[in-house]
């Protein structure tokens, strides 16, 4: 008995549907879906009550960063490139950007806001809100310390983040 026409190439089209509807439900828009997930469908088996294949799939859902301190383990820098998806070319004013920033992190005593400004976070459209802070103490700058977070306009996710903070006196 032979296996149905066309069955391996059913069973990849089948596997490639569903890691579609993934990506469409986590809001992944792309033209090139091969970046995200592979499948290779093997020979048809038969098995009690048909046959089967077996998809073999490889699956890149994001490059991430995470960089820590040395000596604490604390989190020093943190990006996740999936979370700049979906495209946009849109921007948030700085107030909705501050709201996201101070909703998520507790911004250290001594910050002082020293920009906000939108740029490009990766090819194809992925531009995001980003707010930098320097550390400020009786006045004076603190050299070196700094912490920043870049904002998906659209979806106000944290796309990246990073801090170097020491703290002073009774900071």
């Amino acid at each position: 008995m032979n296996p149905p026409e066309n069955i391996t190439e059913r069973a990849r089209e089948r596997a490639d549907h569903l890691f579609e509807g993934r990506r469409d439900r986590a809001g992944l828009s792309t033209d090139h879906p091969e970046w995200y997930t592979q499948c290779e469908a093997g020979e048809a088996q038969p098995f009690p009550g048909g046959w089967q294949v077996r998809v073999r799939t490889w699956r890149h859902w994001s490059d991430a960063t995470v960089h820590f301190e040395a000596d604490t383990g604390e989190v020093m820098h943190r990006c996740v490139d999936r979370l700049s998806d979906p495209p946009t070319e849109d921007e948030m004013m700085q107030e909705e950007a501050l709201s996201v920033a101070e909703g998520l992190f507790d911004i250290p005593p001594g910050a002082e806001l020293s920009s906000f400004r939108h740029e490009d976070f990766a090819a194809g459209g992925r531009k995001v809100a980003r707010l930098d802070w320097i550390h400020v103490h009786q006045g004076l700058r603190v050299d070196g310390d700094y912490f920043w977070v870049m904002i998906h306009p659209d979806t106000e996710r944290v796309v990246a983040f990073g801090h170097k903070w020491r703290k002073i006196g009774t900071e």
